[in-house]
């Protein structure tokens, strides 16, 4: 068969092994938005939400069934590695010749952390250079996961008969979502932090137009915020969860109109369905699709029980974008993006928004996505906003890299 002829390879399915569930999500890419192919959900029990080990193996184990059935082309996988399995660091390096940045981050954890480089799977983002104490120096980011940590979850699917192609951290993972909103020239000195407040972790990103220049995860999350519920109502964690979420305000609608593929495309274009959609200029204050409205302030009977925890989560916020801000403080922070499950509650955004300081915008990329609404999806509902799935559907356009 002649090459042209040949069928090209399904696009890679996104995996996620997030805290509150296993998620996994095939988009088709497209000039004008990505299309849907297939999703699916599994719940974590909630006897393993504390426990990172146990509930890892029970993914593991059920992935294969995850996805039997579901509606997935071809076996490819790029996954997600755990936030709490993951060491994200902030290093400043001297560059030597004849030793590459990543063998200088490998010595740097054995001095520092004791740590074996043998043993762990390293990744960096080379940030930029910086003057310290007469030198230059350059600061990158790093990412390290335990080696047996990545086989176990490689072994988990080849168990489910995936072939692994890529695996990403979960912040790379968020910032590869907003891709298409950040994409004109003027968007190359917008400074953009996104926190994605999930089950078991936040993690704080800051990108500069596309490159990601900050990283970090908070160990303040949705946990912390039911237990402080739970504390005020004398309730169980999964009760307090609930009350939770039904008394906070219902996330709004994002916007869902496509940008063209074209940086200056005309603001209207047809779209597959013969409709019209439509690109809102940035340029003059327009909402860019896949986000919402600004975050609005107000007062709610929420307020006081989880301030002590919204402090803290604020604070710990606070401390990387004055880090960021302190060494690459010409382009400041100019907006806070919310992802994750926990930013379904948009009472929750709000009263971070305002203890931020920072313009803030609630993230649905999945909004934008083509649907016909007979695409099979298992234990998920897309005419809901879904901030959740930020993570894999930035997986979804991640590079392959293993």
């Amino acid at each position: 068969m002649a090459f042209g002829m040949m069928q090209q390879a399904a696009a890679p399915i996104a995996v996620e092994f997030g805290v509150a569930s296993l998620k996994a999500l095939q988009l088709e890419p497209g000039e004008e938005a990505p299309s849907l192919v297939a999703a699916a959900c599994l719940e974590t029990p909630e006897e393993l939400r504390g426990d990172h080990e146990g509930r890892l193996s029970f993914q593991c184990e059920r992935l294969g069934s995850l996805l039997k059935g579901a509606g997935f082309k071809g076996r490819r996988v790029i996954f997600s590695i755990p936030a709490p399995f993951t060491l994200v660091q902030h290093l400043q390096l001297v560059k030597s010749e004849g030793m590459n940045l990543t063998a200088q981050i490998a010595e740097r954890l054995r001095e520092t952390l004791h740590c074996d480089p043998a043993r762990v799977v390293i990744r960096h983002i080379e940030v930029g250079d910086l003057l310290r104490g007469g030198g230059s120096r350059t600061e990158v980011i790093c990412f390290a996961v335990a080696r047996d940590m990545v086989l176990r979850i490689m072994a988990g699917a080849r168990a489910a008969k995936c072939e692994v192609i890529g695996a990403h951290s979960e912040h790379v993972a968020t910032a590869r979502a907003f891709d298409r909103v950040t994409r004109r020239a003027s968007d190359e000195n917008l400074t953009s932090l996104f926190l994605d407040v999930g089950a078991g972790a936040s993690k704080v990103v800051m990108t500069r137009g596309r490159r990601v220049v900050f990283a970090k995860t908070i160990h303040v999350s949705g946990r912390d915020l039911d237990q402080a519920v739970a504390a005020h109502f004398a309730c169980e964690p999964a009760e307090a969860r609930a009350r939770r979420l039904a008394m906070g305000a219902e996330m709004p609608k994002p916007v869902t109109a496509r940008i063209p593929a074209a940086a200056d495309a005309p603001a209207n274009t047809p779209d597959r369905t013969g409709g019209v959609a439509t690109a809102p200029d940035r340029r003059v204050g327009a909402v860019a699709p896949g986000l919402t409205a600004p975050v609005g302030a107000g007062a709610d009977e929420l307020a006081e029980p989880l301030r002590d925890t919204l402090d803290a989560m604020a604070a710990e916020v606070s401390m990387c974008v004055r880090y960021y801000e302190r060494h690459f403080g010409d382009a400041p922070v100019g907006r806070c993006v919310f992802v994750g499950g926990e930013a379904r509650d948009a009472s929750l955004c709000r009263r971070l928004a305002e203890r931020l300081r920072l313009p803030a915008q609630i993230g649905d990329p999945m909004s934008c996505v083509k649907r016909s609404g007979k695409e099979p999806t298992r234990g998920v509902d897309f005419s809901a906003p879904q901030p959740g799935w930020a993570a894999p559907f930035g997986l979804c356009f991640a590079p392959r890299n293993l």
